[in-house]
């Protein structure tokens, strides 16, 4: 954007001084300071934010013409180190650009499988055996010349290679302001016109659990005063934990102050701590940690389960969700937020997954927003005041901060009407209000999803 800037301040002021040679002596004062109005001008046009794409979804513009936001900065190769210094794994980029575990994937265990990956110099890591998925996986590093799905695939069978797969890292999906002066942010959040809480409602105020796989919550925040979170950790214990994401997903379901209403104010949190710190403003989690994170919902009998995260197409991640979605679990996604333009990210566009895309108060959708013919709702997840670590509150933006609003108003439903997804899933299309095309559209899904 810079370097856009300099050329378009550069090509204005030549063709000014072009004109300005024809000028006499006296009149060069008051021609430089025309250019330097006008390169101030072109330099605050280009600053100035992108406009929202309009409501109406047939001026939106062209879908291949849109650039996408890109992810949080992280270099090549990243080291994650307990507190010691001690180095645990190297998260680095792989393939398409997405991050994974270095030399390290997973595969359905067997014996066969076992013994060929030893005999070509694999280091077996875990063999666990995951009660509530009904399934049993490897974890294993290998040698450089074996680190590819096609190398491996040769030295085991036809059958076990289709369950090959990465140890992927997935991001959460959500986006905090970082104001330059908090205390006026304090000020603003404090003082603003908003709806006033006793006309906000909650989704329902019944008993329902909801699973998160998700980062660990600051339970000491105020919010979470009152609240029931059961929680464990699918961390190495000497690993320094995000509070961030997972403190903003349980804000929205269960989290009641003075300026939060609660989505499920009687609801019951069960949360699988997944979530690692990779910067300041990203965090990662491993799929060898999701999956136990999922099957320990699935021992809870927790049917609902939110996933704000997202990331690359994954053979043993499709598996294990299958296996959890046929054991009638229900999993709701973020969409992603890698824009308009860009692919599908998982595990929302599984078919058995529930996407959620985001919009604004506005009922606009949110710029860096996924599209596509999985999104099967939206939700508001732009700009939506949540608690966050450290006893603050702020605001967040993300298809992350869309999913929980579908994630509890399918947890009401159930609890209400039975676990039959479909029967649920009816019910939740006679909520959703058709805001695109009229049906089921790539950008609102069938509709969206808001508060009663």
């Amino acid at each position: 954007m810079k370097t856009l800037a300099f050329t378009a301040i550069f090509i204005a002021v030549f063709s000014t001084l072009s004109s300005a040679q024809q000028l006499p002596a006296g009149g060069v004062l008051g021609q430089i300071n025309t250019i330097d109005g006008t390169a101030r001008d072109i330099t605050r046009q280009l600053d100035r934010p992108p406009l929202l794409a309009p409501f109406e979804l047939s001026h939106l513009p062209d879908i291949n013409k849109v650039s996408t936001e890109p992810l949080n900065a992280l270099p090549a190769t990243l080291a994650i180190t307990t507190s010691a210094g001690k180095n645990l794994w190297l998260d680095v980029e792989v393939e398409s650009g997405f991050r994974a575990v270095q030399r390290q994937w997973l595969l359905l265990a067997d014996d066969s499988s076992k013994k060929r990956l030893i005999e070509h110099g694999a280091l077996i890591i875990t063999e666990s055996r995951y009660a509530g998925l009904g399934m049993a996986l490897l974890r294993f590093n290998v040698p450089e010349a074996l680190d590819s799905k096609q190398a491996l695939s040769q030295i085991l069978s036809t059958q076990a290679a289709l369950s090959l797969a990465r140890n992927h890292i997935y991001q959460a999906q959500s986006q905090t302001s970082q104001p330059e002066n908090e205390s006026l942010l304090r000020h603003h959040i404090d003082n603003e016109k908003v709806t006033p809480l006793s006309r906000v409602n909650p989704a329902c105020e019944l008993a329902v659990k909801v699973g998160l796989v998700d980062s660990a919550i600051d339970t000491k925040h105020k919010a979470f005063k009152h609240a029931d979170i059961t929680a464990k950790s699918f961390l190495p214990d000497d690993l320094a934990t995000s509070l961030q994401h997972g403190t903003v997903i349980a804000s929205l379901l269960v989290g009641k102050t003075t300026q939060l209403v609660p989505l499920l104010p009687q609801g019951k949190i069960y949360s699988s701590q997944v979530f690692y710190q990779q910067s300041d403003y990203a965090q990662g989690a491993t799929l060898s940690a999701i999956i136990a994170g999922v099957n320990w919902l699935l021992e809870q009998n927790v049917q609902v389960i939110n996933m704000s995260l997202a990331g690359p197409d994954n053979q043993i991640l499709h598996s294990v969700l299958s296996a959890a979605i046929a054991k009638g679990a229900i999993v709701i996604a973020a969409a992603g937020n890698e824009g308009p333009a860009a692919p599908p990210m998982y595990p929302a566009a599984y078919q058995e997954v529930i996407a959620v895309s985001a919009i604004d108060k506005h009922q606009q959708p949110y710029r860096w927003s996924n599209r596509g013919d999985y999104v099967d709702y939206s939700a508001l997840g732009v700009n939506v005041l949540t608690a966050q670590s450290g006893q603050r509150v702020g605001r967040e933006s993300g298809t992350s901060i869309a999913a929980p609003y579908v994630t509890a108003t399918l947890a009401c439903l159930a609890l209400t009407y039975g676990k039959n997804k479909q029967n649920l899933l009816d019910k939740l299309n006679d909520l959703a209000i058709d805001l695109g095309p009229k049906g089921k559209d790539p950008i609102y899904g069938v509709g969206a999803i808001f508060r009663p």
